[in-house]
């Protein structure tokens, strides 16, 4: 990397300031910050505190610091913003963070189709013709729209997400229709080779996009108790899968302090609903797994279903090269999938995932910890 590399960046004048020596390090410290997820003016306060450190004591900052890319992802996620932290694990935050997800999922699908109708039926064949061309686009854009609601959900708010579920449910039926009403409405459609390169534009289409703004806590300081502890229950619900009783157990003593001493405000007492949910979490000793057995349960339904169309295939026959290929990958999916549901694994990632918690829940509280 070019020692001069930092001065196009919003740390460059900083990284200037460096001995000649050290900028790589800085560069890398820097990008490894920047990928954490760590605001711009972040790095550079961060970068600076080094070089003074450097200066002070005489010593290159690898020796102080270690490499740069341990250190530069460790300050980087310790200087994230709450809700970044909060929403670390989701695939999108806000409306721009949306439409690239959209943009680059849609667009690996296509590069991953491409190729396997490429090598299934042949390159220059139009696998995808007719009424099937608005089939995945639209499913898709509702695949979207209900995670999307998810999102809201992972937010306290619980009623939302159920009217915006029966609307994909509804675009779903009318989309399956309309396929059936366009039966006999055959137009040619792009060859398989043109699949691939197709997706890979989206994807670089979607990742060239500006990133949204980050969200703010939820403003609660002049909200009563009730409103208060009703939102901190739907978040226990819809952000950590709390049942309904465990969100009661959890927020029992909070309310009935507040019950006894009624001064002031819940949120100035406990702090941002948001916070004070995720502190909750992570103190809660039963090991979450309910997020963990749903997206195994997921996954497991699409190897299932995969493997059924795989089966309907050797019936109809002949059988080909390439549908061997799809049952020697299928076979290794399901041995994955049936490991996958060893009670060791389970455990094991659910501890991880509690482990996580608290980790994000010593950032927020300002003490990332060891």
């Amino acid at each position: 990397m070019s020692a001069t590399h930092g001065n196009d960046t919003a740390w460059g004048a900083e990284v200037d300031l460096w001995p000649e020596s050290q900028r790589d390090w800085a560069n890398l410290a820097a990008g490894a910050m920047l990928f954490a997820d760590a605001p711009e003016a972040a790095i550079t306060r961060e970068l600076a505190l080094v070089r003074e450190s450097m200066a002070s004591s005489g010593q290159a900052a690898e020796e102080l610091f270690g490499g740069p890319v341990d250190y530069g992802r460790g300050v980087g996620r310790s200087n994230r913003a709450a809700t970044q932290v909060l929403e670390g694990a989701l695939p999108f935050r806000n409306a721009a963070g949306a439409f690239t997800a959209l943009l680059a999922g849609l667009g690996m699908l296509l590069v991953v189709l491409g190729i396997w109708t490429g090598f299934a039926d042949g390159w220059r064949e139009d696998s995808f013709a007719g009424p099937v061309l608005l089939l995945f686009p639209v499913l898709y854009v509702l695949a979207a729209i209900g995670i999307w609601g998810w999102l809201l959900r992972t937010r306290g708010l619980l009623r939302a997400p159920w009217a915006i579920w029966a609307g994909v449910l509804a675009g779903v039926a009318g989309t399956i229709a309309l396929m059936l009403l366009l039966g006999g409405f055959e137009p040619a459609g792009p060859p398989n080779w043109v699949m691939p390169i197709a997706g890979l534009a989206l994807v670089a289409i979607g990742f060239k996009l500006p990133e949204g703004k980050t969200r703010e806590l939820a403003d609660d300081a002049a909200w009563d108790d009730e409103r208060y502890f009703t939102r901190a229950s739907n978040l226990l619900r819809g952000r950590y899968l709390f049942t309904r009783d465990q969100a009661a157990r959890a927020l029992a003593e909070a309310r009935g302090h507040r019950a006894q001493s009624a001064a002031g405000t819940a949120s100035g007492e406990f702090g941002n609903v948001e916070l004070f949910a995720a502190q909750l979490a992570a103190a809660e000793r039963t090991v979450p797994k309910r997020g963990i057995l749903l997206r195994r349960a997921g996954f497991s339904l699409i190897v299932a279903f995969f493997g059924f169309t795989i089966g309907a295939e050797f019936f109809e026959g002949p059988v080909t090269a390439w549908l061997v290929i799809q049952s020697a990958m299928w076979l290794c999916l399901a041995v994955m999938v049936v490991f996958s549901w060893r009670p060791s694994r389970i455990n094991a990632e659910a501890t991880a995932r509690q482990d996580e918690r608290r980790a994000d829940a010593r950032t927020l509280a300002g003490n990332d910890g060891d």
